[in-house]
């Protein structure tokens, strides 16, 4: 459950706390106490407290990485944002376990500082580590502040490939289409975002804007309204309302819409934007958004399992792989082996190149390589949503290296190196700028 550096790093890691020295295994079992009881009160949403347990645990165990991550998840609920990303950054650099989880979350926390650019560096690191639609998510809503929106639009598409009842993805990917003109999908997106978050002023806000947009304004008025039940403070939406009044005739209310917004703007009540706090979303009525407390409660879990003593270990279940590979495939028509069909998940494969059927698939030339991953999550999914939105084949290659298990995703085959090249350089501009070509026979 430990894992330990050399003396070396570890005094460099930790000059700030005048410590050289492994913790003894007594402090290490206290340590594990005080985040036990950190996480505890995290489900509770007592993150002060739960701080004070965190930093107990960190006194007693300076390797101690995830007592690091659950400190930076309790300083994100508190807005305590730029020690949050302290945090995170330390927890990178004592375990890469953890490293996928606290690249998002220090993305997340970058994020909420307005820092954009940042946080979209280190949610498209644990986009490669780990695709998961929660992060293609929150890099879309940084592209989306950085006003670069077919990027946000496509992050928003891939999220909803791996999620189709996200809806605060349908919410998001609405926006981006509005900015981008196109109101009809805009207005697909955010009908089902009313319909599924009700209580979401943002979604009705940018309903209304469409319906501006579309010449409407006699129902923008009815979003507009509904925007500002859901948020009084909301001075965008007073000064759309003006201008959908004033396209109605009704110059005296659209009047008083326009002070109320200047009001509003002078005293600073508001942002332009709904807040965007995991606690503010969820009181917004985010229904699958980031929850803290679920997290808190997951390790709560995983806990408790590992205290449970395993006296009569589970035998593992037995997996059929597919055939073995010719020894030397000379042309493309090479017939592929398709796996038995007990396989159902990448991770039952033997190495290999293998296509989203899990068939067995000897290729020639070259493809590129946009990620390797270590597990299989979202893999199948993912592997779909970039063949639909390239419209180009999709490459799971299965390699055992050092003795781990990767998982290494290709996108397209091509017979010869420059039209590969211009592809690589395409997708590097595109979301994956540490794509590369690969020969598929040295695979």
């Amino acid at each position: 459950m430990y894992r330990f550096l050399p003396l070396l790093i570890i005094t460099f890691l930790f000059t700030d706390f005048s410590w050289s020295q492994p913790p003894s295994i007594e402090n290490m079992n206290q340590a594990r106490e005080y985040f036990n009881a950190g996480v505890k009160k995290g489900i509770t949403g007592e993150f002060e407290s739960a701080i004070e347990d965190f930093n107990e645990a960190i006194e007693l165990n300076p390797l101690f990485a995830e007592a690091y991550l659950y400190k930076g998840l309790a300083e994100i609920e508190l807005s305590n944002y730029e020690e949050a990303v302290r945090d995170f950054t330390i927890t990178i650099e004592l375990d890469p376990a953890f490293s996928d989880q606290a690249h998002y979350f220090r993305g997340l926390a970058r994020y909420y500082l307005e820092l954009y650019e940042a946080a979209i560096e280190d949610l498209s690191i644990a986009v490669r580590m780990n695709p998961d639609f929660v992060s293609f998510y929150q890099r879309g809503k940084a592209n989306l502040k950085l006003k670069e929106y077919r990027r946000s639009l496509q992050d928003f598409d891939i999220a909803l490939r791996l999620k189709e009842d996200f809806y605060e993805g349908y919410l998001y990917r609405g926006i981006s289409l509005y900015y981008l003109e196109d109101y009809e999908e805009a207005m697909l997106d955010l009908e089902l975002a009313k319909k599924h978050l009700p209580q979401n002023a943002e979604a009705h806000y940018y309903s209304g804007l469409v319906r501006l947009k579309i010449q409407n304004s006699y129902v923008a008025i009815e979003d507009l309204d509904k925007a500002l039940e859901l948020d009084p403070e909301l001075s965008v939406a007073y000064e759309a309302r003006a201008d959908a009044r004033q396209n109605t005739g009704n110059v005296s209310a659209a009047q008083q819409d326009r002070q109320k917004a200047i009001t509003l703007q002078e005293t600073k009540a508001e942002s332009d934007v709904p807040q965007s706090t995991p606690s503010a979303q969820r009181q917004a009525g985010a229904s699958t958004d980031i929850n803290f407390a679920d997290l808190f409660n997951a390790s709560a879990k995983e806990q408790q399992n590992d205290d449970q003593p395993e006296d009569d270990p589970k035998p593992q279940p037995q997996i059929t792989v597919a055939a073995e590979k010719p020894a030397q495939p000379t042309a493309e028509t090479v017939k592929p082996q398709p796996a038995a069909n007990t396989v159902t998940d990448f991770s039952q494969l033997e190495s290999g190149t293998y296509s989203q059927d899990f068939t067995k698939t000897p290729l020639r030339g070259f493809g590129v390589q946009v990620a390797s991953y270590s597990n299989t999550d979202n893999l199948s999914n993912l592997a779909k949503a970039y063949e639909e939105k390239y419209a180009k084949p999709v490459y799971i290659n299965v390699a055992n290296v050092n003795g781990r298990i990767l998982y290494k995703l290709i996108i397209g085959q091509f017979d010869t190196r420059n039209p590969a090249e211009t592809f690589r350089d395409n997708l590097r501009n595109d979301n994956f700028p540490d794509s590369f070509l690969v020969v598929f026979e040295n695979l």
